[in-house]
């Protein structure tokens, strides 16, 4: 989920030192925030449809896919600390790496996060997911896609 602009407390080091993933610990609690952010009707229950509306902004074109320069490029423009991140945060979004994210993608994505398999996505199922991607990207360097936010 790009969510770029919903990672209220992410923050990069600059492109020679990779990822500064310190300033979003504690990670439940950057997770808990991301939640309550996007979960649009705050019903508990993390949705496609909320994905995919979050995902909206990023697309620049209009066209209902947001390709990687779209989507980095949004958060190059809201937050250019979090542009290294969002080379890597794509990866995960992009599931079929076809470098287009598009319905097919926010459904793996949720599926991804939704770990009992019961078809939605809770906070604590989301929170859980947050805290092992935010884990996963500790100690990464420059991303081979990144360089530096123009």
């Amino acid at each position: 989920m790009g969510l770029g602009s919903i990672i209220v407390a992410l923050a990069v080091f600059g492109a020679c030192h990779g990822l500064d993933m310190t300033k979003l610990k504690p990670y439940n609690l950057t997770a808990e925030l991301m939640f309550l952010t996007e979960d649009l009707n705050q019903d508990g229950i993390m949705t496609i449809a909320e994905i995919d509306a979050v995902f909206d902004k990023y697309d620049a074109n209009g066209d209902g896919r947001e390709t990687r320069n779209e989507y980095t490029m949004y958060i190059c423009g809201t937050d250019p600390d979090l542009y290294q991140l969002s080379h890597y945060l794509y990866d995960d979004y992009d599931v079929d790496g076809d470098h287009h994210l598009d319905k097919h993608d926010y459904e793996a994505f949720h599926l991804k996060m939704d770990s009992n398999a019961d078809g939605q996505v809770d906070k604590t199922e989301f929170v859980v997911y947050w805290v092992h991607l935010f884990e996963k990207y500790e100690g990464m360097g420059v991303h081979g896609q990144g360089g530096h936010c123009h």
